[in-house]
């Protein structure tokens, strides 16, 4: 990747270049855990992201290949860690980060590079796409420590069936990559040599298409998520033409017609 821009936190990296973001937890010594500072720098990480306008894609992962992350920071405590907050407050952290994830009109890509625990394993459903190492465990232990994983919830049950997200759950056993395969938590799965070449293969497809409709597309399909099908059918009577009337459309007609390659101007 050619490095334009990089932002480096305590525990955050973001590389952007050729129109793509990487965005790393950077904490492999400690299993990349989250902790509230560590939150609050992917929360400014996902942001510039979203505002550079030449950013078609992020990818989320974490640095080393045991850990994508390890969820909540339990040494942390009551100085940052995730289980706490000010009940005066509204509002918190790590659904902050959910939040900006899941209103974010870019594609986000998770490079699940090692183990995905508690608040990882939300991370990787808070994903549009996931690809796992064959090494990588997914789970979610908090039951363990007398916890429930409450913050990954709106996430995780938007992505894993019903009855395999509860037994995940209930009894905090891990998963296997092949297992998260099976169950729809990720993409794909490749041995740990392969990951970076499969992301670069999604990520390549990615930037080759229209940015427009994949942006108006990604804010289509979460609008819809939680309509009546009713709504589903009136809203995308709306977008549709919105979506046509926009200069990628009409490039992507007149190449398809020219038989050319389009040239996209995110318009």
């Amino acid at each position: 990747m050619t490095v334009e821009e990089r932002m480096s936190d305590r525990n955050v990296v973001l590389e952007i270049g050729d129109g793509i973001a990487r965005i790393t937890i950077d904490n492999a010594e400690q299993r990349n855990p989250l902790n509230v500072p560590t939150v609050k720098e992917l929360i400014a990480a996902f942001e510039a992201a979203q505002a550079d306008d030449g950013v078609l894609v992020i990818v989320l992962t974490g640095a080393g290949d045991r850990a994508f992350c390890a969820g909540g920071d339990l040494k942390a405590g009551k100085d940052g860690g995730p289980f706490t907050g000010d009940i005066s407050q509204p509002g918190h952290s790590v659904v902050s980060l959910f939040s900006l994830m899941e209103t974010c009109t870019k594609p986000i890509i998770g490079r699940i590079n090692g183990h995905a625990m508690g608040g990882g394993a939300g991370l990787v459903c808070a994903c549009d796409i996931a690809v796992m190492s064959s090494t990588a465990r997914i789970a979610t232990p908090e039951v363990k420590i007398g916890l429930f994983p409450m913050m990954i919830i709106p996430q995780m049950m938007r992505v894993i069936p019903r009855r395999r997200l509860l037994e995940m759950y209930i009894t905090g056993e891990p998963w296997s990559a092949a297992q998260a395969l099976e169950y729809g938590i990720v993409n794909y799965v490749t041995e740990p040599e392969a990951l970076d070449a499969k992301v670069a293969d999604l990520t390549g497809l990615i930037t080759a298409r229209s940015p427009t409709a994949v942006r108006l597309g990604k804010y289509s399909y979460h609008a819809m998520q939680d309509m009546t099908i009713e709504q589903q059918f009136r809203f995308a009577e709306t977008m549709l033409p919105r979506i046509a009337s926009t200069e990628d459309a009409r490039e992507g007609f007149s190449a398809f017609v020219e038989k050319r390659e389009p040239k996209w101007t995110g318009r």
